[in-house]
């Protein structure tokens, strides 16, 4: 099955022809695959995942070292010190169920060059040697600056034991607690509590898919991700846009396990979690802000009208929503999807396909930009939490976000 899948998948996608000579271990159970420029600290992370409990199989990692056209040489340098690093940390550390395998790929055209296309490198990588295994086994993301739970390996296997499981994203939290630097320590926990109150938001207002969709988090099955085009090459973003065009597809779970992404600051994208910071630290005195309450009240009237809409000719009467399409555009999906649909499942997947994460968050945005403006995160996080917009998991993790800048 996944050789039929992977050979239409290189026909299609694929950028790289398959790098790695060694051939994966015949009981491997997870691929990591790890994306480096530039990169200090991946030691780090290898000993993260070397302290793990040990899972049933083997655990292969590959990490994608790259760099741009025209990357400077203080870049190259260090990508030649990782690879140096990474090959002794193998040697000496490395223990009996992981294998560690660097691929070193640079110069890449800086028209596509970036965190998107170095994920799919690994990716593809990892999905031709699922194949050599004749294995539909998990591909899973991880970053360079991360560490993770001791029962992160255990748990990826475990929910990939499931067939029905397709896709899944791990927990996560920065450890602001390890964070020396009050101004970074105060910067992260901001952000955090803007993405959280962000999914939430969506969530309570009743969007389906509300998720959270943290590149370090997710992990695919190899067909799904196959059959469905791979990874992306944006420059930044790329999870929040696999994530979301896979999630309406089903057979996705939370995994409980965590991981612990970098508070560091970062120029390499122009948004995440390294520019939040970098803007946090040069505009300290400002306040963070996320988006308001009321965005999320008016998405719960429009989501409503939608989950009212099948076999029925719907007018959405919401002005704020309807100033955001063009005219007539709503309606006449709906009559589109409905007139396709033999049933409440075929329509509902095809309307949250097409009103999927990106348009949500450009609707979101069109309503921040008209008559909804941003409020200060921590005030928002605590009206949410007085709505009961958060599940028992989220609601705990922002309480203790909260307690962390009182």
């Amino acid at each position: 099955m996944i050789s039929g899948v992977y050979q239409t998948y290189i026909s299609r996608f694929a950028t790289f022809p398959p790098s790695i000579e060694e051939a994966p271990h015949r009981e491997t159970s997870l691929m990591i695959c790890i994306p480096a420029i530039n990169e200090p600290h991946i030691l780090g992370t290898l000993e993260s995942l070397a302290k793990c409990e040990a899972p049933l199989g083997k655990v292969e990692v590959i990490i994608c070292i790259n760099a741009p056209e025209g990357a400077g040489g203080d870049i190259l340098s260090q990508n030649a010190l990782t690879q140096q690093q990474v090959e002794n940390w193998k040697e000496w550390h490395s223990p009996e169920f992981l294998k560690v395998q660097v691929m070193r790929i640079e110069g890449l055209p800086k028209k596509h060059a970036g965190a998107g296309w170095a994920r799919k490198i690994a990716m593809d990588e990892a999905l031709a040697r699922w194949t050599v295994l004749g294995v539909d086994g998990p591909i899973v993301c991880l970053d360079a600056d991360c560490t993770v739970s001791g029962d992160y390996l255990v748990k990826i296997e475990e929910a990939f034991m499931d067939p029905e499981v397709k896709l899944g994203h791990l927990e996560f939290h920065h450890p602001f607690e390890q964070e020396e630097d009050s101004i970074l320590r105060q910067g992260i926990i901001l952000y955090e509590l803007h993405l959280r109150c962000h999914i939430a938001g969506l969530a309570w207002a009743g969007y389906p898919f509300a998720e959270h969709t943290v590149g370090s988090c997710m992990v695919v099955r190899a067909s799904h991700y196959a059959k469905e085009g791979g990874m992306n090459r944006r420059k930044a973003g790329e999870d929040f846009y696999f994530m979301h065009k896979l999630l309406p597809l089903g057979g996705y779970v939370t995994i409980p396990a965590t991981v612990y992404p970098s508070s560091r600051v970062s120029e390499r994208v122009p948004f995440g979690t390294g520019r939040s910071q970098l803007e946090w630290v040069k505009g300290q005195s400002a306040e963070k802000l996320t988006y308001s309450v009321t965005i999320y009240t008016v998405l719960k009237s429009f989501f409503k009208d939608l989950s009212d809409s099948f076999q029925v000719e719907k007018e959405i009467n919401l002005e704020e929503v309807k100033g955001f399409f063009e005219q007539g555009q709503l309606e006449s999906m709906l009559a589109s999807f409905n007139s396709q649909s033999g049933s409440g499942e075929i329509y509902f997947r095809r309307l949250w396909q097409w009103m999927d994460g990106f348009r949500v968050l450009k609707l979101t945005h069109h309503l921040r930009d008209h008559g909804h403006p941003n409020a200060p995160v921590p005030r928002v996080a605590k009206e949410l939490l007085n709505m009961e917009a958060f599940c028992d998991r989220e609601r705990n993790r922002v309480e203790e976000l909260l307690r962390g800048i009182e």
